[in-house]
């Protein structure tokens, strides 16, 4: 029996499940066979269904933006800061309750912190862009 222990938890979800998010809906646009009978139909009720992936990648990169700061750090650090200054690469720590061993098992964040933020921000926009593009292509 193989037993295997993942040490994710909310950080790894918020710094990384953007970035997932978009790589799977990019798969998905460019892995799928293009035949009418596969692409289904253009009408709302899809529309909506599709923006459910980027409204997920959208959430959680607010999440990081609102959750994620320096050790000891939640109350008072400025969430800007992100955004415009070049902070050094740090374990940041999730600012909701989570137990002492869960916080130590955060992941760092990428050198510079800044390049990470942003990403959070574009990720997003990305997933949507290719979704639209996607659903206005649709045959029907």
């Amino acid at each position: 029996m193989i037993d295997l222990k993942l040490k994710l938890n909310a950080g790894y979800v918020l710094v990384f499940g953007p970035l997932l998010i978009v790589l799977a809906i990019l798969a998905i646009h460019f892995l799928r066979e293009d035949t009418p009978r596969t692409r289904g139909k253009k009408d709302l009720k899809n529309g909506l269904f599709r923006a459910i992936p980027p409204l997920g990648a959208a959430f959680l990169s607010l999440q990081f933006f609102l959750l994620l700061a320096p050790k000891g750090e939640c109350n008072t650090f400025q969430r800007s800061r992100f955004l415009f200054e070049w902070l050094h690469a740090f374990k940041p720590e999730y600012c909701m309750y989570l137990p002492a061993e869960t916080q130590e098992h955060m992941p760092w964040l990428f050198e510079p912190p800044i390049l990470q933020a942003w990403m959070q921000i574009i990720l997003p926009m990305i997933a949507l862009a290719v979704v639209v593009k996607d659903w206005r292509t649709l045959a029907g």
